[in-house]
């Protein structure tokens, strides 16, 4: 169920008129263990998902997420039979897109659980995931200095992980989209990425004092993407994230895996339209081993109560800690998770 047939039911359904039950519904055509309907609620007319089963079914702690723009309904039928219920609808217009999006995860997210108990849990624990990200991702979709940002860790991800590990391997490397401090880790390897579109004396902008602090791991590498805009040779952001979810195909949990990290990182195919008219060519990628002298504020060298600090170094000055593709590689592939 994909978001652009939700909300062709939805349209649908809200050219019916209301019914005394307060909504129209339609059971989606799907093999699952719980009922799941898409809706139009009424009198509001929004449209939103129902989705119920047998037996009296909590969340932990009686706590039902909340997501800005959407609400969530939790109820027990009671009776000899009882019956849970959970009604997620859309309350403001503005997050139509993305809830058209998160609607779409939920079904399939539930569709596959094993009974109706499971189901509910399943969907309430993607709802506690959707909460966060809908305090990220803005309405209208990533900025400029966003796509770059991502592009660049889906480079890395491609052409340093992809050709030297398994696909779930290398999905799960990367930790960019999660609170980590690196963008890549895997065993005792930590990868940071950073782009810039400067041609000469580019500054890398390091975002903490934890960022370039090697003493958590065997090897410590930044990546630096010299990236140039190019109307006709460059990368858009969706062709890249099609060309990663080409590369890993079928195999299993890896595409699940990569979605739920662009979505982590703001990333959302609905906004795709957006983002094709900006595209950049990667124009020069260096490695740097961060280790001794390597320019860099971390915990341990800094003064006794300071702390939170963003600062940047310049790429053209590191050259003496510059290491080869060739070596990176090496490193890479001989990496243990």
């Amino acid at each position: 169920m994909s978001p652009e047939e939700l909300l062709s039911i939805w349209t649908e359904l809200a050219e019916a008129p209301p019914t005394a039950a307060g909504l129209q519904r339609i059971r989606l055509e799907i093999d699952a263990a719980a009922d799941i309907f898409a809706c139009i609620f009424w009198p509001s007319r929004r449209p939103g998902l129902l989705i119920e089963g047998e037996g009296a079914h909590r969340p932990a702690g009686d706590r039902i997420p909340a997501c800005r723009g959407v609400r969530m309904v939790h109820e027990i039928l009671p009776g000899t039979e009882p019956r849970t219920l959970l009604r997620v609808m859309l309350a403001e217009e503005d997050v139509s897109d993305i809830f058209a999006v998160m609607s779409a995860d939920l079904v399939a997210a539930t569709a596959t659980q094993p009974s109706a108990a499971s189901a509910l849990r399943r969907c309430i624990d993607r709802l506690c995931m959707w909460q966060g990200l809908f305090e990220k991702i803005p309405a209208e979709g990533l900025s400029e200095e966003k796509q770059r940002g991502l592009l660049g860790e889906l480079l890395v991800l491609e052409t340093l992980f992809l050709p030297r590990m398994s696909e779930i391997e290398a999905v799960d490397a990367w930790t960019g989209p999660d609170p980590a401090h690196q963008d890549f880790i895997r065993g005792g390897l930590a990868v940071e990425v950073k782009t810039s579109l400067a041609k000469r004396h580019a500054r890398i902008q390091i975002a903490n004092e934890k960022q370039l602090d090697d003493r958590p791991h065997e090897v410590l590498l930044l990546a630096f993407l010299r990236l140039d805009e190019s109307a006709t040779h460059g990368d858009s952001l969706p062709a890249a994230v099609a060309r990663v979810r080409q590369r890993l195909g079928s195999a299993p949990g890896a595409t699940q895996a990569l979605d739920d990290r662009l979505a982590m990182s703001g990333y959302l195919d609905v906004h795709a339209p957006r983002y094709v008219r900006n595209r950049w060519q990667c124009s020069e990628r260096r490695y740097f081993r961060v280790e001794g002298d390597f320019p860099r504020l971390t915990e341990a060298n800094l003064p006794a109560g300071v702390g939170d600090i963003r600062y940047s170094i310049i790429a053209d000055d590191l050259g003496e800690h510059e290491i080869l593709e060739d070596e990176v590689s090496a490193i890479v592939g001989e990496t243990d998770g």
